[in-house]
């Protein structure tokens, strides 16, 4: 499989998962916190595992949802694993229904639909006491399209990206599914080629690589959505294939997309719009976005753009907008004279609005060793972001970041054989190291984890 798409350097992974029963919640979710799956009043964290092994099933996958500071979790699992699902891929921690428990968005991009083959799906598990699982899948399900491959939620929208699909029967152009949480089985599908989106379908421009929802310069109160395509050619105005600036990237902001059902309004980024490009920037690889107020937030990596002026080293751009200010750029962000070829910046990002915007920028390659790191960047003193985490040789410390509450996540998962994640507050200089089977952090029932940390949400 194509896995992470030659980015930087050869990362296999593997897909197995188990599933235990979920523990015990609490009564209702009266006390409930923001990314509170079960209820107790604080706020939990959703980790990826997505090549964990399952009773057998290799590479089915799993997800550990971490209570508090680590004191205790369960493991969740596809209903029917399946091996080589990849369920945990992608994660994320959000609100699908009325009550004040976080529920929980799964994508496993391998899974077999309908017997076509790593077609993908995604799982929404209810939070709360009433707990149950959804699966979603694409209307017309595709070999090989990776649906679940990306998500994205914003209120009771979800979106879904499938960048490989063969999108208006162009192969892996890409696209992305829109969903309500009230109706999880009516997708509304999204490509290039669709009316008003800017750009067209073109061979490999994994569109729908990355996407985030929020509020970015369309009518106030209403979600609009982002999609990157990381390998989309800088190649000019219509329709070409292999020509120009190949594999630089661009992202496709649509406004109002709940009532945009017959046109879409948007705009389109290439890099060269906001700085000096060049084959191979991956710009729209990861994104992330946050509100403070009334002004609203997205980075953007491109993880082998030129930053600081080191070719490939990585970079991340900032946007912001407001009800009465459409998206802008408003600065970018790189390792400046230190930064390496390949060290991949922005690899994985994350942003929260909690107690003042901040960014985080996963580098996992960082070091001659690999070792990885995660730089934490005050948006609004950008002079005092510091390298909040490092870690051993090889363990890819920052392949994927997060946020809770106040909490920094950082996943490693090549640090040792399950993998390993790290939780630091605001103020931690270490931080609390959380892995399968150490402390309170379960194991998964006749299973085993291989990459945990992989994701998280």
């Amino acid at each position: 499989m194509r896995l992470l798409a030659s980015l930087l350097v050869a990362v296999v992974f593997t897909v197995p998962p188990v599933l235990p029963g979920l523990a015990a919640a609490s009564a209702d979710c009266s006390a409930a916190s923001g990314s509170d799956f079960d209820g107790d009043g604080t706020d939990d964290v959703a980790v990826g595992d997505p090549s964990a092994d399952l009773a057998g099933a290799g590479g089915a996958g799993a997800v550990h949802v971490l209570f508090g500071r680590g004191a205790g979790g369960t493991v969740v699992s596809a209903p029917e694993p399946g091996a080589g699902d990849g369920f945990g891929w992608s994660v994320k921690l959000t609100h699908l229904d009325a009550d004040r428990c976080a529920d929980l968005l799964i994508g496993a991009p391998y899974a077999d639909v309908a017997g076509e083959r790593d077609a993908g799906a995604v799982y929404a598990v209810y939070g709360g006491a009433q707990r149950r699982t959804v699966r979603v899948v694409a209307p017309r399900p595709e070999p090989d399209a990776h649906f679940g491959w990306s998500l994205a939620s914003g209120g009771t929208l979800v979106a879904v990206g499938a960048p490989y699909e063969d999108a208006d029967g162009v192969a892996d152009a890409g696209s992305v599914y829109l969903f309500e949480a009230g109706g999880l089985g009516g997708a509304r599908r999204i490509s290039q080629d669709s009316a008003g989106v800017s750009g067209n379908s073109e061979v490999g421009d994994m569109f729908g690589w990355s996407v985030a929802i929020g509020r970015l310069g369309g009518v106030a109160e209403e979600a609009d959505l982002v999609v990157g395509a990381p390998y989309e050619n800088d190649d000019g105005v219509g329709r070409q294939n292999g020509e120009g600036k190949t594999d630089s990237g661009s992202i496709a902001v649509l406004f109002d997309v709940r009532n945009s059902q017959g046109r879409y309004t948007g705009r389109k980024w290439d890099l060269h719009e906001i700085v000096d490009t060049d084959a191979g920037d991956r710009f729209g690889y990861a994104m992330a976005y946050a509100q403070e107020g009334d002004v609203g937030y997205l980075a953007v990596s491109a993880p082998l753009g030129d930053g600081g002026r080191v070719k490939d080293s990585g970079l991340v751009t900032l946007f912001q907008a407001s009800s009465t200010a459409e998206i802008t750029p408003a600065g970018t962000f790189d390792q400046g004279a230190e930064g390496a070829p390949g060290e991949g910046y922005g690899f994985s990002l994350a942003l929260t609005a909690e107690g003042g915007v901040r960014l985080a920028v996963g580098v996992p390659f960082d070091g001659p060793d690999q070792r990885g790191g995660v730089w934490v960047i005050p948006v609004g003193d950008p002079g005092q972001a510091r390298l909040a985490a490092q870690g051993g040789a090889g363990d890819h410390v920052g392949w994927a970041v997060g946020f809770s509450g106040n909490r920094l996540v950082t996943g490693a998962p090549d640090k040792g054989t399950p993998g390993a994640l790290t939780l630091l507050g605001r103020n931690d200089a270490t931080g609390i190291p959380l892995a399968p089977g150490a402390g309170q952090v379960p194991l998964i029932d006749g299973g085993g984890s291989v990459d945990f940390g992989a994701a998280v949400g």
